[in-house]
This record gives C-alpha cells, structure tokens and sequence, in this order.
C-alpha cells in the first residue's frame, strides 16, 4: 500500500479523474483567462489592422469583436506564413474567416503553435471601430477531497498496517517462544525413584501417580 501511494502521489492524482467523474466524485467547470481584454481598434477606411497573439495548440480559444454603429468589417484569422502572404495581395489559407462581421462571437482549437494573425480589414471609405477582446478556454476537473488526497490517505494507511504487522509480528514470535518453552519443559520431566512413573517439570516433588515424595 506504501508503494501505491508513492506511484499516485508520483503520477499525481488526476489519473483518478476518469473513475472519479464515474462515481459522482468530481465537478466540472470552464476556466476562461483574458489574453486580450476589450481593446478598441480604429481601423482606416480601404486599410486593415491586426493584432498578433502567441497561441499554444490543443488549446481552446474564445473571442469576439463589435464594430461600432453597427457597420461591417472583415474579419480573418491566420498564421504568421499565410498573414504574409495575405497582406502581399495573395490567396492565402484562413484559420477564420467572416468577410461581414458587425457584432462577432467565434471559437477556434488551432493545429500548432505559434504567432496568429486577427486581422480586421476595413473596405469602406471612411474609418471604422472595433472592440476586439480574446480568452483562452479550458474545462477544469476538481476532485472531491476524498480522491484529491488519496495519495496521502494510501500512505497514511500503509503505514498504520505496517505498524500493526511489526506488532502482529513480535506477538507472534512471543507466543511462539511460550509454546516451546512448555515443550521443553515437557520433556525435560522426571520420572519416580518409587514406581518409575514419568512426571513433568524439572524439580522432582510428589508422585502423579504414586503420590510419593521423591525427597
């Protein structure tokens, strides 16, 4: 038991999630850290403007963006090879893509790491205004207590079970030693001077069967 409570406090008890989440022994919520709060982007009338972020892959992505006075922008999303491309004039792969966005919500779960462009691309005559805001989503597995400190608990046990053995042990070894102790002293008995009967004990006293003091 000692040793599986150094394996799970090693592994980390998330590896009893699946079972704990079975058994009605952990709760779930969504986890959302700003990576770019409300920003406000003025964007020049037959121009674009952009916001580079750092991503991590395997990760969930949630953001949204308000054009004011209710007016349409592009809105695209891409990596730094395709931005490139993009901005040169060229066809270029989007992530995401909403050539008329006005009030925008989107998700997005990206293939690698790295450097991705949110471009807002303003085809009108005249200047336009964006709210831009970007969270990263991650859905969080808390354990109850009783899972959440299993390692120790294991551990704990482990060594009262230890404790009990080496207690267990020793009596064993005690009762043990009692038992040959009367063997031998079965054995070491005396037999009478009288009828020759056998007696147990080490001192000669009285006879068991004759009765007769062996002094």
């Amino acid at each position: 038991m000692i040793l599986a409570a150094v394996f799970v406090l090693e592994q980390g008890v998330q590896i009893f999630a699946p079972v704990a989440e079975v058994a009605g022994l952990s709760t779930q919520y969504t986890q959302e850290n700003v990576i770019v709060p409300p920003t406000l982007y003025s964007v020049h009338a037959a121009n674009y403007s952009y916001a580079p972020e750092t991503l991590l892959s395997g990760r969930q992505y949630a953001g949204s963006l308000q054009v004011a006075d209710s007016r349409q922008l592009g809105f695209y999303v891409m990596d730094e090879g395709n931005f490139s491309i993009w901005r040169t004039g060229r066809p270029a792969s989007l992530i995401l893509a909403n050539p008329n966005a006005i009030s925008y919500n989107f998700t997005l779960s990206l293939p690698l790491s790295g450097t991705y462009y949110f471009v807002f691309d303003n085809q009108e005559s005249s200047p336009l205004t964006v709210v831009f805001t970007l969270s990263s989503v991650q859905d969080v597995t808390v354990l109850n207590p009783f899972v959440a400190y299993s390692g120790y608990e294991l551990l704990l046990l482990g060594l009262v079970f230890s404790i009990i053995g080496a207690r267990g042990g020793g009596k064993k070894k005690e009762a043990k030693r009692v038992v040959q102790t009367a063997e031998i002293e079965r054995e070491s008995g005396w037999n009478c001077k009288f009828c020759g009967a056998s007696n147990p004990g080490d001192k000669p006293t009285f006879c068991i069967k004759c009765g007769r003091a062996q002094n």
